[in-house]
């Protein structure tokens, strides 16, 4: 394909097998929004390319498009600068009991900024004090 009229519509790659298979995989919503942005793109870069790619080829785009955005961004490393408190690094690593107690709070409500005793709102701070 070579002229910009050829590029296939976002319904019409909505409906191609590899695109129900993306959408299994990552949702309706961000395959749609991935296939709306990789069209985008194709029609910003004719102007100076004057070439449509393939739908194939839009396909895989969308897909490595779709692998980006849900790869996260955090991944762990080993400190091996010898500094505890590095920075760079996320500071600390939490203790395991920390980690788990995290986990347990962070699942529901807690009272990080509400006193029981006085049944309105507290200091987030006065956890840390003790």
């Amino acid at each position: 394909m070579s002229d910009l009229k050829n590029l296939p519509s976002v319904d019409r790659l909505l409906q191609t097998k590899t695109a129900a298979e993306l959408v299994a995989i990552y949702g309706r919503s961000l395959t749609l929004e991935a296939i709306r942005k990789e069209l985008a793109d194709v029609r910003k870069a004719y102007a100076t390319s004057q070439t449509v790619p393939q739908r194939r080829a839009l396909l895989e785009a969308v897909h490595m498009r779709l692998e980006e955005w849900v790869t996260p961004s955090l991944i762990p490393v080993i400190n091996a600068k010898g500094v505890v408190l590095h920075t760079n690094l996320g500071r600390a690593p939490l203790s395991r009991s920390a980690f788990e107690m995290m986990s347990y709070l962070s699942a529901g409500y807690s009272t990080l900024e509400f006193d029981l005793e006085k049944g309105k709102r507290g200091s987030r701070t006065l956890h840390a004090e003790n």
